[in-house]
């Protein structure tokens, strides 16, 4: 059964229970839909009661006034289960084993919860009881390609496309739509845009992926890594498509329910798990916009927009506000004067103009401390480039870098390394990944700091070393304190880390380190476990903890340091007050 029968099965009860009296004539074709799942009796019969609907309720849910099979193709000319069901498109079932997306005979229904990260989740009956299957990693809409996980445009166009085909278009030209970041990783190496802590873009770039790994990479082990990838890059359905349960005081809820403008919620992957903006913005930078159950560790407070009530389209643009962008285009780069234009236009007059608003109003920064790609095994089968990402720890707060502008702007940096290369090119430095000559929906402001290619391993050796150093952009709060940068000579920033590892590889434990940036460059030090490293059988310890012998190679040069302003001499000392500094003109009124 398929992505037809998602929308209905709510909590094993029956949505809508008439039956729409046999086939009826709609858009030109015999829709034989209705005569099987407008029918209560035969479908309980049939074993899947939980599969009933009946037209009024989907269109009262969708507010649009399509039919079965302009959403989900199939063939309603025909009578019998089979032909009709040819070419039907169906919810995916993708398994941990594999990251294997397929269709899935559903005998229980989907389960919906009221958690924010996963609220969909696939069930089948055991001892008579629909339990949520352990095999399963997520499930998918029928606009991805099972074979890769990524966009369906051929779907889209049929279905979606019916009716909005000049959106379909449109979206495809988008950022969202081309990939067009994450495609531009095509090696360890790239020249342009360096290593990226999610790793490469291996499709049609395998051939050159391989030939720079030092150890053997299949082609196979390449399309399971890309499969990890593509679950993030979105389709009509991720952004539109908001099932929920039935609320009698909703007409618009259900599990056929539709968005016009995505809600927040569907930028963190719709209730399906830690997709799309959850992980950059969570877990990569560590200072999203919902954090609570999304952050990592769990619980650090959401941005303030967030607890105001302000979406992710309300500060950033798409053509719900400007007809100027193309559906689906949203805008990364948000300014505050549509709320705040007092107060940017009194930051702009104010000793601190040279920073942004993200260097003071963003503070504990959660997610990756540190991340290591090694060989280790994914979804059951070995890799030359498991990501061991499990370092979760809290930086109290962002370390402040100068951008391609001269602005300050936050920065959360962590050690990275990739092993087993064959070579690496950079320069030694703080690169940026974007230069400013591009346009702005084709850039951003992420900065990393190339180490080296080092040796000194027991195993895996020739290890590409960086400092992933992504801008800070969400989690608002109250600003931080004026001697958290004028207080330390020099203008000096260190940053203590504490963090656990719980990844794949090894037993759990639990290490810290030094992260400081000072006129000399940026450095991570003092890297250490507090429990012995336990590696699981087969998984060697310098694939998932390099620096355990590695040690302090993790420093970028250049000058990463503060203004050293004394207290006294135009900066804010600890003791003065924010009022006071107002009054100065050193920071906005």
């Amino acid at each position: 059964m398929g992505r037809f029968w998602l929308v209905v099965c709510v909590a094993g009860g029956i949505v809508g229970s008439a039956a729409w009296g046999g086939a009826e004539q709609l858009g030109g074709y015999v829709d034989s839909c209705n005569r099987c799942h407008g029918d209560a009796a035969r479908m309980q019969a049939l074993g899947y009661p939980h599969f009933v609907v009946n037209r009024a309720e989907v269109a009262r849910q969708t507010g649009m006034p399509a039919g079965c099979p302009d959403c989900h193709l199939g063939n309603p000319d025909a009578a019998a289960k089979d032909e009709a069901h040819k070419g039907l498109k169906r919810l995916l079932v993708v398994r941990k084993k594999g990251l294997v997306a397929e269709p899935a005979d559903r005998k229980a229904p989907l389960m919906v919860t009221a958690g924010p990260v996963q609220r969909l989740k696939f069930q089948v009956m055991k001892d008579g009881k629909p339990v949520v299957d352990p095999t399963v990693n997520t499930v998918l809409y029928h606009d991805k390609l099972p074979e890769t996980l990524t966009q369906d445009f051929a779907t889209m166009e049929k279905t979606c496309g019916r009716c909005h085909s000049g959106q379909v278009a449109q979206f495809r030209t988008t950022p969202m739509g081309r990939n067009a970041k994450q495609s531009q990783y095509v090696s360890w190496s790239e020249p342009a845009r360096g290593p990226h802590n999610c790793g490469v873009w291996s499709v049609a770039n395998y051939k050159g992926i391989a030939a720079a790994t030092a150890v053997p990479f299949s082609q196979a082990q390449s399309d399971l890594n890309q499969r990890t990838c593509n679950n993030c890059h979105v389709g009509c359905l991720d952004c539109h498509y908001y099932p929920t349960l039935p609320d009698r005081k909703e007409p618009r809820s259900g599990m056929h329910a539709f968005r016009k403008t995505p809600p927040p919620e569907s930028c963190y992957g719709g209730g399906r798990g830690q997709f799309c903006h959850a992980g950059p913005e969570d877990r990569r930078r560590g200072a999203g916009y919902f954090a609570g159950p999304f952050s990592f560790p769990e619980g650090l407070a959401p941005d303030i927009h967030r607890t105001k009530g302000v979406g992710c389209l309300d500060c950033h643009s798409s053509n719900r506000d400007d007809a100027s962008l193309p559906h689906g285009m949203v805008r990364r780069q948000a300014t505050c004067t549509s709320c705040h234009a007092e107060i940017v236009k009194s930051h702009a007059a104010s000793q601190h103009r040279t920073l942004s608003c993200e260097a003071c109003h963003i503070g504990a920064a959660g997610g990756y401390q540190a991340t290591f790609w090694g060989p280790g095994m994914l979804a059951g089968s070995t890799t030359p480039y498991y990501k061991y990402k499990d370092y979760y720890g809290i930086m109290s707060e962002p370390i402040l870098i100068r951008d391609q502008r001269g602005r300050w702007i936050p920065v959360k940096p962590f050690p990275m390394a990739v092993m087993n290369q064959k070579g690496g090119g950079f320069t030694p430095g703080l690169k940026w990944r974007y230069p400013l000559t591009l346009a702005d929906a084709e850039r951003t402001d992420d900065a990393w700091g190339f180490v080296g290619l080092v040796d000194g391993l027991p195993e895996n050796n020739k290890a590409l070393l960086w400092v992933q150093m992504d801008k800070l952009s969400h989690r608002y709060g109250a600003s931080r304190s004026c001697a958290s940068c004028h207080g330390s000579a020099g203008g000096e920033q260190r940053r203590q880390v504490s963090w656990d590892f719980g990844d794949n590889g090894a037993l759990p434990f639990s290490g810290s380190h030094l992260v400081i940036a000072n006129r000399e460059g940026l450095a991570i030090r003092e890297m250490k476990a507090k429990d012995a490293i336990e590696a699981d059988k087969g998984i060697a310890v310098s694939s998932l903890a390099p620096w355990y012998f590695l040690k302090d190679r993790w420093f970028v040069p250049g000058d990463f340091s503060l203004p050293a302003v004394p207290y006294g001499q135009g900066a804010a000392s600890a003791a003065e007050e924010l009022s006071a500094a107002r009054a100065k003109g050193l920071v906005h009124r």
